[in-house]
């Protein structure tokens, strides 16, 4: 699976494009199993809070795009994160047409807001509750529909993680995961799967033919071949040239993806049945023949279930106290009940008398963290804490073992109105805060003196994209 990420403007409005392992690398985000979230939509004109004597602001960077109907393609789905007018735009939002078929995700304050406004359908806009670990409800979920019956669904999960108390309500997280419904290919970790061969093992069935002994899998195996329709399903692999089509009455393939040997026979003979299938064989040393009965278990979609992808998106930054039960409830068990294709770590040289341990593995890693790198501060009484900035960041990179942190909401922007003259911002460098991290978040000081190595001390790599942007993440 795979995350890419295209930034529209340079503050915080992003594209998250979503897409199944074996899609191919193109910009074409209708591929079955694909899944597009556009979030917080600011491009055009001015935003102001409460009135613009009292707080303006206007980009001073260039957006890719002048409205949201100069999309190529629509997204599946808008996510407003809070209810401010730099990530609820009007303007910008009302630039989709009415009857638009594109769902508004927002926070309660946000969707109320997007409603006063009288310009979509009713049923366009949905509220995101704020999370809560006892209740399933508050956490959004739309499927991914199976490429074949005897596939599993993918599914796309949000939810609100506010912060209690906040008074400014800038400080809360949307947690994003996304799994691509389950296919032979993902299952099977293969570059090409026959599914003449796999479609043969039906239960129960009796054969007889002499032993033969098993052949590595060939690369010219057929392929499979995925056609885009509304229902996202799965094409039967192509006729090799040369040989006719036959008609045979349907039937359903009853194999179990785990016990499929990594090997095939030869195209002329039977397969051979794998001993794990449950086959019991009598060989007559006279005819030199096994008779197999095999009796086949049916097919579990969700032994082979990969880890989702995870995207934490705070832009103001959140604490890890207000983050921590939303992780341990909902993310940690997400990828632990997965059975992840993950790979082992090189061995060790030979010749070390005493090699170091191996490095623990987490149990969870974010794919991508969006959070802002610069801080800014208010008063007390205009709110106090802003934007968390890099020192908040670091530390939720290293407690989410985030693999990559996209700078979000760092935007110099053109401010006017009397609440803005008390605002104290201090910036950091992407460099910068490469060596903090290595260096264990120490300080402006002692982030300074690191290389800014990539990844840091805890794996991560700190990314600044651009307006137009964009950037792809393997999952």
């Amino acid at each position: 699976m795979s995350l890419t990420v295209e930034k529209l403007n340079d503050d915080a409005t992003f594209i998250f494009a979503f897409t199944p392992p074996f899609a191919p690398k193109t910009d074409n985000r209708k591929f079955p199993g694909a899944f597009t979230i556009l979030i917080d939509p600011w491009l055009q004109g001015s935003s102001s809070y409460l009135h613009p004597s009292f707080q303006e602001a206007q980009h001073t960077g260039r957006c890719t795009i002048n409205s949201l109907s100069d999309l190529q393609e629509p997204p599946d789905l808008i996510i407003i994160s809070q209810e401010k007018p730099d990530h609820c735009h009007q303007e910008t939002l009302c630039s989709l047409p009415k009857n638009t078929t594109t769902t508004i995700l927002a926070t309660p304050p946000a969707a109320k807001k997007i409603r006063s406004w009288d310009h979509f359908d009713e049923d366009t806009v949905q509220v995101l509750r704020p999370y809560n670990p006892k209740d399933d409800d508050s956490v959004f979920r739309t499927s991914l529909p199976s490429y074949t019956s005897s596939s599993s669904e993918g599914e796309i999960t949000v939810a609100n993680v506010v912060t209690k108390y906040d008074v400014t309500g800038l400080h809360n997280a949307i947690g994003i995961t996304y799994r691509s419904p389950g296919s032979i290919l993902s299952a099977l970790k293969r570059e090409s799967v026959n599914l003449t061969e796999l479609l043969n093992h039906q239960s129960p069935r009796q054969s007889t033919a002499p032993t033969q002994p098993k052949l590595r899998q060939s690369k010219s195996a057929s392929r499979l071949t995925l056609s885009r329709s509304k229902d996202a399903s799965l094409s039967a692999p192509s006729t090799p040239k040369g040989r006719p089509r036959t008609a045979s009455p349907p039937r359903k393939p009853a194999f179990d993806t785990e016990s499929i040997d990594k090997t095939y026979t030869s195209p002329s003979r039977p397969p051979a049945i794998p001993p794990s299938l449950g086959s019991r064989s009598r060989t007559d040393s006279h005819t030199s023949t096994t008779t197999t009965t095999t009796t086949q278990s049916p097919l579990n979609t969700s032994a082979h279930r990969e880890k989702p992808l995870t995207v934490l998106y705070t832009p103001h930054g959140i604490s890890l106290s207000s983050l921590q039960p939303y992780l341990t409830h909902y993310l940690e068990p997400q990828q632990a009940s997965s059975n992840s294709n993950s790979t082992s770590s090189p061995p060790l040289p030979s010749n070390l008398k005493n090699p170091p341990p191996p490095a623990p593995t987490p149990s969870f890693r974010l794919t991508a963290l969006f959070h802002c790198l610069n801080t800014e501060t208010n008063p007390i009484f205009l709110g106090g804490t802003v934007a968390h900035g890099a020192p908040g960041g670091i530390k939720l990179a290293k407690a989410l073992h985030a693999r990559n942190w996209f700078g979000t909401h760092d935007e110099v922007k053109v401010l006017k109105g009397w609440s803005t003259l008390w605002i104290r911002s201090t910036r950091f460098a992407a460099e910068e805060v490469r060596g903090m991290l290595r260096d264990g978040g120490g300080g402006r000081e002692k982030g300074k003196k690191g290389k800014g190595m990539e990844g840091g001390g805890c794996g991560t790599e700190v990314y600044c994209l651009e307006a137009g942007g964009r950037m792809r993440v393997e999952g």
